[in-house]
């Protein structure tokens, strides 16, 4: 009889080992700096999978320079890592793994844009009150369309959305929106030298397609999943979003196999 030694996956279970089996994942969340969004996707991981989930202070106003930093110091120097970044998060991914801050093995960008995606709405609601309109309570009515074409219940954003809003101030979430209108990272984008995926949601209503084209004109190693759904897609769509990061991820291995 053939000895296996204990703990060494077999031919068979490495031939069908799940592509992020053993991995660090760093989670860098949307514009709730929370990482709460990120629960979903996380709860369909392999149990072996190290999660870092970032989070930014809900108590201070911060730059994106600050951002910048803030992701920096939760994240050790000299760990490799699958990078998931999330809509107001991808332009810091993209700046922090562009100039070699943050180690990657690769890159995932979600639902997000290297530049102000909504300029001239953006300079609308920075003439409006928005901190006071944005402690105002969300009714259902206008939840359904931001979560539509998803397969989770709107009970699953209620709850999550009740948590963020008790423990993010209206006006970091409004001030946030202001960073996300001066942000422009495309001169990293180039420079960008790991694999990268960007997942799109078919239905986003946040980010147009438009905003993709910077990232298939500079990235030079670039994957796109498109997937229908808004724009929280990882959310509406954890199961989808979760087989296009495998493929991926696969993928990357069988390259450097």
């Amino acid at each position: 009889m053939r000895f296996t030694p204990p703990n060494v996956p077999t031919f068979f279970e490495r031939r069908y080992m799940h592509p992020l089996s053993g991995k660090t994942i760093v989670f860098i969340p949307g514009i709730d700096g929370t990482g709460i969004l990120f629960e979903p996707l996380e709860k369909l991981l392999p149990h072996d999978v190290k999660v870092k989930v970032i989070q930014y202070p809900a108590d201070r106003l911060l730059s994106f320079e600050e951002n910048l930093q803030c992701v920096r110091q939760q994240v050790h120097p000299d760990q490799e890592a699958v990078v998931i970044a999330e809509s107001f998060s991808g332009p810091v991914a993209v700046a922090l793994v562009g100039s070699g801050q943050l180690k990657a093995t690769c890159l995932i960008l979600s639902a997000t844009f290297a530049r102000s995606p909504r300029p001239l709405l953006l300079n609308i609601l920075s003439c409006l009150p928005m901190e006071l309109l944005l402690k105002l309570p969300l009714p259902r009515f206008l939840l359904k369309p931001i979560i539509a074409g998803g397969e989770q219940p709107v009970e699953v954003f209620e709850d999550m959305l009740q948590r963020i809003r008790a423990m993010v101030p209206a006006k970091v979430f409004a001030h946030r929106l202001m960073v996300v209108n001066q942000t422009d990272v495309r001169e990293w984008l180039s420079k960008l030298t790991v694999p990268c995926l960007y997942i799109q949601a078919t239905a986003d209503r946040a980010v147009p397609p438009s905003a993709l084209f910077d990232f298939t004109e500079a990235v030079a190693d670039l994957r796109v999943a498109r997937i229908p759904g808004p724009h929280f897609i990882l959310q509406a769509q954890p199961q989808q979003s979760l087989a296009a990061i495998q493929k991926f991820v696969g993928l990357i291995a069988q390259d450097s196999g």
